[in-house]
């Protein structure tokens, strides 16, 4: 509301006696001092190359002691050359003060005139023009960087950067959670802790069953069991564990869930990147990053030119084209998996932030888990001497040789458990439907020791002749685990071979194609001997317990004990006297 009356304006302040009163004065607060603006401008100076203390330094200003003031400057002098030389030295020009406008505009009169002469090795008829030309576009490239070094580091700049980088977060934000909502529908939340062979059959949440292509992308391309795992506990992982994490082969897709899963990462990796492991986290995250961005450009390009999925239009086949590469793995399903941020739960208790005791502790065992898993990568990388393609795909058949032992182990026990079900006496539809199981598992069996052998160099086509191998480049590792693989297979043979007699079975096609992965297994077994005998190396440990059967059927006991006490019902209790 506005009153009807005006208040009596205040009195103008009026300039002390001597001033100008033409001129706005202000009170100086107590504590403080007037002084003369260049002397302050000085001291400023002077206090920004390393002397904190202001009022002193005042006070020799005033009183005209003007060494110290030169002194620093010399030494700030001096500084400054030392550091042009040694940049100098390491072929790094120091940037000019260049004003942003006159950076650009110089920067694209340059660019335009060095398409025109079309390169450093421009070509004409006239061979004196030729070299002049040439000259010029040399001339041109140091103008050009130049310029551009020093448009680089105006503020400016960075600030038109920093609205371009805003952008591109602002419109792939929706189509990046929208691919991780989706990935995230076909992975369990306990991923990490599930085999191959779990995820191909064991039921989703719906009912439906994991298609093998997915199941084995997410074994094989581990970085994506991360989207199961809270950001909180990859903060803390140790940076070899995400180094060593494999990011080959991935989709756009895949590639635009991780980076809406990793981005709240960013921003915490980079306020502390002065520590080094945080620095190698950093590195990862961007190295994810750029990755996305260099897949997600020419994509982008393709689909402007020939439109998005479902009205597609180009000829280009197969992974030619970015739009049909994206959808080899296809997420557009539903497995009732939850698509939010349901993690598993992590076994690293957050210390208190007063027991230093317990967080070291903390860090001691995380180290030590990682440092096991890791162990692996790590000889692989210095056996294969950090070529990228090689380390993979060893990577990969070492997977492959973990979910062969897995498949055979839970093979094994469910035959066993049907067996208990039945009380031992199958009747002869059961018998068949046994024996169907076991060909279908030796079926899937054959395919994976093809596999190992081929690693092995050995020659699987054609006919057989004595040099027909190629080399054997694998490593100790790749060599044990193929040696734990048929220990492994020993046990599973042996329990079909069982079956098939307490069964009074006859199946001439099983027999014959059991005996032909035994004979590419044994030949298998010498050629891990001369392997490890090449290498000069020893047999590396087991990397995990040999099952027998018999260890085998006293799991399936165990288990069907504790679910008979579960399904018991509660006795109960005696009536309180």
């Amino acid at each position: 509301e506005t009153q009807s009356s005006t208040a009596p304006a205040a009195p103008a302040p009026t300039a002390p006696s001597g001033l100008d009163p033409s001129k706005q004065y202000t009170e100086i607060g107590e504590g403080k001092e007037v002084v003369d603006s260049k002397l302050a401008d000085a001291a400023r100076a002077v206090s920004a190359l390393g002397d904190l203390d202001m009022k002193a330094l005042l006070d020799k200003l005033q009183n005209g002691d003007m060494e110290i003031l030169l002194n620093k400057l010399k030494e700030a002098e001096k500084r400054q050359k030392k550091l042009e030389k040694q940049l100098a030295q390491a072929g790094i020009g120091v940037a000019e003060d260049i004003e942003y406008t006159e950076a650009k505009v110089k920067v694209e009169e340059i660019a335009k005139r060095m398409g025109e002469i079309g390169g450093s090795d421009a070509t004409v008829e006239n061979k004196e023009d030729q070299t002049k030309l040439r000259e010029e576009y040399f001339k041109l490239e140091q103008e050009m960087e130049r310029y551009n070094t020093a448009l680089m580091l105006t503020d400016e700049f960075q600030q038109e950067q920093d609205a371009v980088e805003l952008k591109w977060e602002n419109d792939n934000a929706p189509l990046n959670l929208e691919a991780l909502k989706k990935i995230r529908r076909h992975m369990p939340v306990k991923i990490r802790f599930m085999s191959e062979a779990d995820l191909t059959t064991k039921p989703s949440p719906n009912g439906k069953v994991l298609p093998k292509e997915i199941a084995k992308k997410f074994k094989r391309t581990n970085v994506l069991q991360c989207l199961r795992v809270d950001p909180s506990d990859m903060e803390r992982m140790h940076p070899s564990t995400l180094e060593n994490m494999r990011v080959t082969g991935l989709t756009l897709t895949e590639r635009r869930a991780l980076y809406a899963h990793l981005k709240p990462l960013g921003p915490k990796w980079e306020k502390n990147k002065s520590e080094k492991m945080t620095e190698r986290k950093l590195a990862w995250y961007n190295m994810m990053k750029n990755n996305f961005k260099e897949n997600l450009a020419p994509y982008q390009r393709h689909v402007d030119e020939f439109g998005p999925p479902g009205r597609h239009s180009c000829t280009l086949i197969g992974k030619q084209c970015p739009v049909r590469a994206d959808k080899i793995i296809d997420y557009d399903g539903n497995y009732g998996w939850p698509e939010g941020p349901s993690f598993e739960v992590s076994e690293v208790k957050k210390a208190a932030v007063d027991d230093p005791g317990a967080k070291a502790k903390q860090e001691a065992i995380e180290m030590l888990r990682e440092k096991k898993a890791n162990e692996r990568g790590d000889k692989l990388k210095k056996h294969y001497k950090g070529k990228l393609l090689q380390v993979s795909k060893a990577n990969g058949s070492c997977e492959s040789m973990d979910e062969a032992m897995d498949r055979m182990e839970n093979h094994t026990m469910r035959w066993m458990q049907t067996v208990l079900d039945k009380g031992g006496n199958l009747g002869e539809a059961e018998k068949k439907k046994e024996v169907a199981s076991f060909m279908d598992a030796i079926n899937e069996m054959k395919l994976a020791t093809l596999d190992f052998a081929q690693r092995s160099g050995m020659q699987l086509t054609g006919k057989k002749k004595a040099g027909g191998d190629a080399a054997d480049i694998r490593s100790s590792v790749e060599g044990g685990l193929a040696e734990e693989v048929i220990e492994c297979s020993v046990e599973f043979f042996g329990y079909i071979r069982q079956r098939m007699r307490e069964g009074s079975i006859i199946d001439s096609r099983l027999n014959s194609t059991m005996e032909a992965i035994e004979g590419i297994l044994n030949e298998l077994h010498d050629k891990n001997l001369q392997l490890l005998r090449k290498l000069g190396e020893p047999r590396p440990p087991r990397s995990r317990k040999l099952k027998k059967n018999s260890d085998l059927k006293s799991e399936v006991l165990e288990k069907k004990k504790q679910q008979e006490e579960k399904d018991k019902p509660a006795e109960e209790a005696p009536p309180r006297p």
